[in-house]
């Protein structure tokens, strides 16, 4: 392969990491193995580099799905256009090697760009530790919107058949500042172990000529109240129906009620969400959730008596337990069928797609098109969205600040409330001829 993957998923880098140093290696990773070498053989320290690289990603990287990916595709992704269109190391990257790289993501080879989204970099040979490469990965993808996809499925599958016109591989805006966003926290690590002398990301950014200046104010995508009362009931029937469907009925209203990020109830390396993290505050007012967010900062969110006697109580009795958590519980909130061990957030996406997937459809049946559109392309963050959006009228924007985790309630109010924003569209309409 012209570019291989040098990554393996996120579970097995640290494994990896120390195999890198040993004979082993070669047997685990035969292709990588040869690519390495291929690489050192042109005088490029590739094993050096790729150490360097998993010792960021082990030590610096959360477990968050989201940020994992983004963070290692850009840092891998750049490491690899140093190897094979500058034959160099990363240490060794010079201001003129980041503008070139930033023209380089903004119009890659078409060979360099897969026209589906990738599962994996490598795959298990069966009955053996051997990693096989999967030899359709490229540093790019070319992905279809969500939207278009669950629109083909399940709201006018008329639509699947109709020649579309080819659609061209571009970076937005967004993925840009993304990319720049990470590979600045990349050279930071590298200058902060004194691996370079100097961080160039920051110098050519200010520079780029593909960054557009400004930024416009874009509301936090949440569903209308029509529809959020659909996906309760929609919901709710299906758990009645189904009892599969309680996890997938408690996963959602979860998240909308108590504002949280998927990740907050997934498994993480030093995180197990469970029921006796959920408690009666010592003030005696209510319940309260312990969270552990981003950053790995600890908050309290308060937990509506709603919830606890209309969510929380039928979750876990259809779990076989008692109505109530115990400070002292350590089972799982969201547990797998099969093993009893918690869920990784991969296991959460894919039941809240489901349920988005039920609420499209029952909207289809309605004969509600128009809104079973505008929720096609969503994911688990516009439930947190729309929790905090009609929480604005119940509290003030300091508390949801807390509740939301936000180090600060500027952050809040610029993302939901936006009284700049507002003033200036009611000033501006009311301007004369």
């Amino acid at each position: 392969m012209y570019y291989h993957p040098i990554t393996d998923s996120f579970k097995l880098i640290t494994q990896q990491r120390e195999l890198l140093k040993t004979t082993e290696f070669k047997y685990v990773y035969p292709s990588l193995n040869e690519y390495l070498n291929k690489m050192e053989s042109s005088g490029v320290p590739a094993r050096k580099d790729l150490d360097i690289l998993l010792s960021y990603l082990i030590n610096v990287i959360g477990s968050a799905k989201g940020t994992q990916t983004r963070f290692r595709n850009e840092a891998e992704r750049y490491v690899l256009f140093c190897w094979n269109e500058k034959n160099k190391s990363v240490l060794k990257s010079t201001i003129e090697d980041i503008r070139d790289y930033i023209d380089w993501l903004w119009s890659p080879p078409k060979r360099l760009i897969a026209d589906n989204t990738i599962a994996s970099r490598y795959k298990a040979k069966p009955d053996s530790d051997v990693r096989l490469v999967n030899e359709a990965w490229r540093p790019f993808v070319l992905r279809g919107a969500k939207a278009n996809r669950k629109t083909n499925e399940f709201i006018a599958p008329e639509r699947a058949n109709i020649t579309k016109p080819k659609q061209a591989y571009s970076l937005n805006q967004t993925s840009l500042q993304n990319s720049y966003a990470s590979l600045n926290i990349f050279f930071k690590e590298l200058w902060e172990t004194e691996l370079i002398s100097r961080n160039p990301v920051s110098l050519v950014k200010k520079s780029c000529k593909y960054l557009v200046k400004g930024k416009i104010y874009k509301p936090p995508h949440t569903l209308d109240d029509e529809t959020w009362q659909l996906f309760v009931d929609t919901l709710t029937q299906a758990a009645d129906e189904n009892p599969l469907y309680e996890r997938h009925r408690f996963l959602v209203l979860t998240l909308k009620v108590l504002f949280l990020r998927i990740s907050e109830l997934a498994s993480r390396d030093y995180c197990v969400p469970v029921f006796g993290h959920f408690s009666q505050d010592p003030s005696g007012e209510g319940w309260v959730l312990n969270v552990i967010g981003k950053g790995k900062k600890q908050r309290l969110v308060t937990v509506p008596d709603e919830f606890i006697d209309h969510v929380l109580i039928r979750y876990r009795e259809s779990l076989g337990l008692s109505p109530l958590p115990h400070i002292d519980e350590t089972m799982p909130i969201m547990p797998s069928f099969k093993t009893g061990q918690a869920l990784h957030q991969d296991s959460l996406n894919n039941m809240v797609e489901e349920a988005f997937d039920l609420v499209i459809k029952s909207l289809k049946s309605l004969g509600k098109n128009q809104q079973a559109h505008a929720i096609a392309g969503a994911s688990s963050h516009w439930l947190r969205h729309t929790g905090a959006t009609q929480a604005l009228s119940e509290i003030n924007e300091t508390m949801l600040a807390v509740e939301l985790g936000h180090a600060s309630v500027k952050t809040t109010v610029e993302v939901y409330v936006a009284p700049a924003h507002r003033d200036r569209i009611k000033k501006g309409v009311s301007r004369k001829l």
